[in-house]
């Protein structure tokens, strides 16, 4: 069986119920002789009970079947998470913060059932909407969701972690993630569903025309992403990350004098986000042109990314940034260790590229100029 998300996050997917049906054991007391594992089947069977109270906003009768569940089960986390988000709404907030601590010093549950709901409960309470402002950790249920994503790949997990980037205003990443599920599932259901959360994603940040513009650009459509990108930084010009984007579709449209003006001003910002970092140790790590390249703070730049999330991108990026530091020794450390986190396919295939790259060493860069014409010189 397998809880689906709290409620914060039910409206991205369409609604959460539970996975199966209902225990077969509606019985509250525990019967007499049961093994331990007979037992833990008994308590899963009252949570699941609790859960449909729950559902149903009937606070204290959910508390007392989560409570007869625990005594039967008192090992499984998302048990004690759920009991503790029912105290706080019939407001015993000591209950449930001691619940909470418990369950987080539990850790993860062995059982792939368990371990599923032990990560979508932790992830509710770690939101930034999580109900104990002491708990919530947004960074936390970024890492909970690829955890949970690499427990069950499935649609309705990588919609959760799209939520939780989105969260933290990382919505380029939410959107390639949705994007690349677009691409795998085969059923019209669920390729609609996946296309309305894009769009959710996109009317949500105020970013969205240059979501719009990234899918563009991958389509070789450089004038019409650069308009999505101006419309952007028309109501905000320090958005680093939208700079260098609209850098490199200047330079792709002939324009280079434009594109190393958005650099210039790209570079002399403060990265806010983890976006604004990747993009611009992207850039200063490949760009084709030579005052705007810095080896060392590209390097810079993708460790402290890495550390918001540790996408195989950005260890591509960060091997780039060794690599036009001269060193190239640790460029293919960092490409082999890239290589042994799973990379998809196209991903593989790119690392693979820079690892020759970097073995011959050669720096990587980018190609920023029009079809048919040559590289900046510099």
């Amino acid at each position: 069986m397998k809880l689906f998300w709290a409620a914060i996050f039910l409206a991205l997917a369409g609604g959460g119920v539970w996975g199966e049906d209902k225990a077969r054991d509606d019985q509250k007391d525990e019967p007499a002789g049961l093994s331990v594992e007979e037992k833990v089947k008994v308590g899963r069977g009252m949570a699941f009970q609790a859960f449909s109270a729950e559902q149903q906003q009937a606070w204290r009768p959910a508390v007392e079947l989560y409570t007869a569940a625990l005594e039967n089960a008192p090992e499984i986390p998302w048990i004690r998470l759920r009991r503790g988000f029912c105290l706080v709404k019939l407001e015993d907030l000591e209950a449930a913060r001691l619940d909470f601590e418990k369950a987080i010093s539990q850790g993860i549950s062995q059982d792939k059932e368990d371990a599923s709901n032990d990560l979508q409960s932790l992830i509710t309470l770690r939101s930034k909407a999580g109900p104990m402002a002491e708990f919530r950790d947004p960074k936390g249920a970024i890492a909970l969701s690829i955890r949970l994503v690499e427990l069950d790949r499935n649609s309705d997990n990588i919609l959760l972690q799209a939520a939780c980037l989105a969260e933290s205003d990382q919505y380029m990443r939410a959107q390639e993630l949705l994007t690349a599920r677009l691409r795998e599932v085969q059923e019209a259901e669920e390729k609609t569903r996946f296309k309305e959360a894009i769009e959710m994603f996109r009317r949500q940040s105020k970013f969205g025309p240059a979501l719009e513009g990234l899918e563009l650009e991958k389509e070789g459509k450089f004038l019409e992403a650069m308009d999505r990108y101006t419309a952007v930084l028309d109501q905000a010009p320090d958005t680093a990350w939208v700079l260098v984007r609209r850098a490199h579709c200047l330079a792709k449209t002939g324009d280079p004098a434009g594109a190393k003006a958005d650099l210039r001003r790209a570079t002399r910002l403060i990265p806010e986000t983890a976006t604004d970092r990747v993009m611009l140790a992207w850039a200063k790590a490949t760009c084709p042109y030579l005052e705007y390249r810095d080896g060392a703070g590209a390097v810079s730049l993708a460790k402290r990314a890495l550390q918001d999330e540790p996408l195989i991108q950005t260890y591509g990026i960060l091997a780039a940034g060794y690599a036009e530091m001269g060193d190239f020794r640790k460029a293919q450390e960092t490409v082999m260790l890239a290589l042994s986190k799973r990379p998809s396919v196209e991903e593989k295939k790119m690392l693979q590229e820079k690892l020759e790259q970097f073995r011959e060493k050669r720096p990587r860069r980018e190609e920023w100029a029009p079809r048919g014409e040559a590289a900046d010189p510099a």
